[in-house]
């Protein structure tokens, strides 16, 4: 039988993630979440997995959209699993997915936290430590996958009201996150920001990057800038930037150019 992973990702922690347990599965499909995802999932899979980044405790909201809106066939017997990926504290994030699916009549049969390298440079300047941090995530990222593989049931916690609370506050603020964005002169119009973009959010006029508001906060447009032009306020210019070694723009961008079903071989 088939398996199918659906991630989200902007820097490419959570894609490194989803390729590694696609790895150790039979006939499984790698499909991104992101504007122009289909909502239809055929029937047949053994294994429906979501590998996203914590989001003050919950998935991305375009995650969270999907599987608000996603038209699942009958698959009783599908094994539905979750991983997040995370840098702080990861607060209730796979009680909120738990809670997601069932409001779809659906069972969340597994969830795991993986740590990943923090990302979020608009928020804070980020750790020197990235090799020790990817070791660990690659070291946790194991047990997962094998429990995956196994099928694994584990009980899934109830979701309190106050962690639903704290996350739909920080969700209802991302979308006019980019508000602050600027771009300076040193962008060579190169198009990287508005391919790695999962909501479509830029659009280049006159060469230059344009945000319109639709903004998800992976931070992917900031991080992939060849030349750092792209900045939050006053608070980036200073800041490094990452990206996951084995992820690049174009491995991300591959999954954007269309709705395409991409199978574990490919990189």
């Amino acid at each position: 039988m088939k398996n199918r992973i659906y991630f989200f990702t902007g820097t490419g922690n959570s894609l490194k993630v989803a390729k590694d347990i696609a790895k150790a599965l039979p006939n499984c499909e790698l499909v991104a979440i992101y504007k122009d995802t289909l909502l239809e999932i055929p029937s047949g899979y053994e294994r429906i997995g979501f590998v996203f980044p914590n989001y003050a405790g919950g998935p991305p909201s375009m995650v969270a959209n999907f599987v608000r809106k996603m038209k699942f066939s009958d698959q009783s017997d599908t094994y539905i699993f979750c991983v997040a990926t995370y840098a702080g504290n990861n607060g209730a994030v796979i009680s909120q997915m738990g809670n997601l699916l069932q409001k779809r009549g659906l069972q969340l049969n597994y969830g795991a936290k993986i740590i990943s390298y923090p990302n979020a440079l608009t928020a804070y300047p980020m750790p020197i430590e990235v090799n020790d941090i990817l070791k660990k995530a690659e070291i946790n990222t194991k047990p997962v996958i094998d429990s995956i593989v196994a099928k694994q049931h584990i009980p899934i916690s109830n979701l309190e009201e106050s962690d639903k609370e704290k996350y739909d506050k920080f969700i209802a603020l991302i979308q006019n996150s980019n508000s602050g964005y600027d771009v300076n002169d040193d962008c060579i119009s190169c198009g990287i920001c508005r391919d790695v973009c999962p909501a479509k959010n830029i659009t280049l006029e006159d060469g230059k990057p344009v945000f319109h508001h639709q903004c998800e906060c992976c931070m992917a447009c900031i991080q992939h800038c060849p030349k750092r032009a792209i900045n939050y306020e006053n608070k980036t210019q200073d800041r490094e930037r990452y990206t996951h070694p084995d992820i690049g723009h174009k491995v991300i961008s591959q999954y954007y150019m269309h709705q395409d079903v991409k199978s574990n071989d490919n990189s």
